[in-house]
């Protein structure tokens, strides 16, 4: 259990660094743009709590882990990256294609689609660390 833990936090400082420079940096500007914005929805950075997106972070990391440690035996960061992208994907279009069909929040397709595209990236690279570490402390 503890090999999954330390895989889970490499996996959580590894996804809340690439998710805020992806879904922040890169696509924070054009996801502002093409989603419905509305008045005291999203938080200022003031009012955000870094704790909670810590928690968000950890609770991924942790199931990819348990998931690659426990049954699907990965020890590769390859073999993790796969892994993660497949599940950032399916996980990305179970809730995107959710808030399409019930709200207006997309403005159209192409910010879903890209959104399940960067989920297929972040989470990819966050299970290819976490494949890794369990490669490196299975050993």
């Amino acid at each position: 259990m503890i090999k999954i833990l330390l895989a889970a936090l490499a996996g959580t400082v590894v996804y809340f660094l690439v998710g805020w420079l992806v879904f922040e940096g890169l696509l924070g500007e054009y996801m502002s743009i093409h989603t419905t914005q509305l008045a005291g929805f999203k938080k200022t950075p003031e009012e955000s709590s870094m704790a909670m997106l810590l928690v968000s972070c950890a609770a991924y990391a942790l199931l990819l882990a348990i998931i690659m440690g426990k049954w699907a035996h990965i020890h590769h960061f390859k073999e993790g990256a796969i892994l993660g992208a497949i599940m950032g994907v399916l996980i990305a279009i179970m809730t995107d294609t959710y808030w399409f069909s019930t709200s207006h929040f997309f403005n159209n397709i192409n910010p879903l689609l890209l959104d399940v595209a960067a989920a297929g990236i972040t989470v990819g690279i966050m299970g290819g660390v976490i494949g890794w570490v369990l490669g490196i402390i299975g050993k």
